[in-house]
């Protein structure tokens, strides 16, 4: 047990401090001047119910007496919920530049809180100094994923352009962040800031599934050539001939087909089994091989891949391989300009039977600035009574490579009309 005397003074300083804290929140008629007396020995709830009270027009109305408790509640209780109450009490008492600095104080309290800078950008929107949301925003989309259409929403409204955006801090450096802006951009129709965001993520390593989505946004708009451009230089130097010797993706199928959109492209088929073969080949060291089970007699179209070529005369060349390909309907290829696909601009002989490596082509003129062509392997629907279609082809060395560049084509257009 405590000592006698220790007792006594323990109970002394209890009553005084309750007699203190009862005088002070006692009401008074004059208003008694506030100090920071209240601040320490009062709960920060009754001080900001005192402090609203005395912001607010009436007969209790003191702002002198309310500004002193609120900035005695910053200084003792820093707590964010307290910073927040302070902040909306001086924005209803028009206080602007007093709530900024309870913002600021919250953001130093919770510099990585996304819900408090997110809290804070939302505030500058609505004053006269939009822009200054935009550094909280930038640091929201630094660190979090879930506010993502908030802000895109947001910055939709401020009607800034992207590189505006990003000199002011509303995008941060990482490419996560700007990728997903300009997927919204894209989704909106945006296409000058989606010009300005793709050239931004240029030197940042773009995938190609979000080149894939841009090429296409471009051509839903008949932007061919705009689109072409963007696709190569996506590729840059991992395809150092695409463009300039050959205008055909991974022709010898030496890697796994089916990746970026103007790779090959492989349609499900429960009928038709279609797979890289390493084991035979005419050139490298794989092929592709497509087998029919002769269990239904169908147009096969399922193999192909887009390519942009630019004015001029073309070659196309491959080579298939057959095995026990059945009925008079085989293997070849088409290749078919993407906006009139009904009129072939090349279709060679398709091949039956068993046959060594056989070379296919034809040749094209592009009279366009740039087209978008499809490349197709194609079996058509035969019309005799064995008509189900069974055997294995192989396709390799698949080429579309220039006959005149582009001068040389205007100049032999100019020459002979043709």
């Amino acid at each position: 047990m405590l000592p006698s005397i220790a007792r006594l003074l323990l109970s002394a300083v209890l009553v005084s401090g309750a007699w203190v804290k009862i005088s002070l929140e006692s009401t008074s008629k004059d208003h008694q001047q506030v100090g920071w007396t209240h601040v320490y020995l009062t709960d920060p709830d009754t001080l900001f119910t005192r402090a609203v009270e005395r912001l607010k027009e009436g007969p209790a109305q003191d702002l002198d007496a309310g500004q002193n408790i609120l900035k005695g509640l910053l200084r003792t209780n820093a707590a964010l919920p307290i910073l927040a109450d302070v902040e909306g009490a001086f924005v209803q008492a028009g206080q602007i530049d007093k709530a900024e600095y309870c913002l600021d104080r919250a953001a130093q309290l919770a510099p990585n809180s996304a819900g408090t800078l997110l809290s804070i950008a939302i505030f500058y929107l609505n004053t006269t100094k939009p822009r200054n949301a935009l550094p909280y925003f930038g640091k929201v989309l630094g660190g979090a994923t879930d506010y993502d259409s908030t802000i895109f929403n947001n910055f939709d409204t401020l009607q800034l352009s992207f590189g505006q955006i990003v000199a002011s801090g509303g995008l941060p450096e990482q490419p996560r962040a700007v990728e997903a802006y300009f997927r919204h951009l894209l989704e909106t129709g945006d296409l000058a800031n989606a010009r300005e965001a793709w050239e931004w993520l240029g030197p940042r390593s773009r995938e190609d599934r979000l080149a894939e989505t841009y090429v296409d946004f471009l051509l839903s708009r008949g932007l061919v050539e705009k689109a072409s451009a963007a696709w190569s230089s996506q590729l840059g130097a991992r395809e150092a001939d695409f463009g300039k010797s050959t205008f055909v993706l991974n022709g010898g199928f030496e890697h796994e087909p089916g990746g970026p959109l103007f790779d090959w492209q492989i349609a499900r088929d429960e009928h038709v089994q279609v797979s890289r073969d390493d084991s035979v080949a005419r050139s490298g060291s794989s092929s592709l091989r497509i087998e029919f089970d002769g269990k239904i007699n169908l147009t096969h179209q399922g193999v192909s891949q887009r390519v942009f070529l630019p004015r001029g005369a073309y070659r196309f060349e491959a080579f298939v391989r057959t095995a026990g390909i059945t009925t008079d309907e085989g293997v070849g290829f088409r290749v078919l300009d993407t906006r009139s696909s009904n009129r072939p601009m090349i279709e060679t002989e398709r091949i039956t039977g068993t046959t060594d490596w056989k070379k296919l082509e034809g040749t094209l003129v592009v009279d366009a600035p740039v087209k978008l062509v499809e490349i197709q392997v194609v079996r058509r629907q035969s019309l005799r009574f064995d008509s189900l279609i069974a055997g294995t082809a192989w396709i390799d060395q698949v080429s579309l490579t220039p006959l005149l560049s582009k001068e040389g084509w205007l100049r032999r257009k100019a020459q002979t009309g043709w």
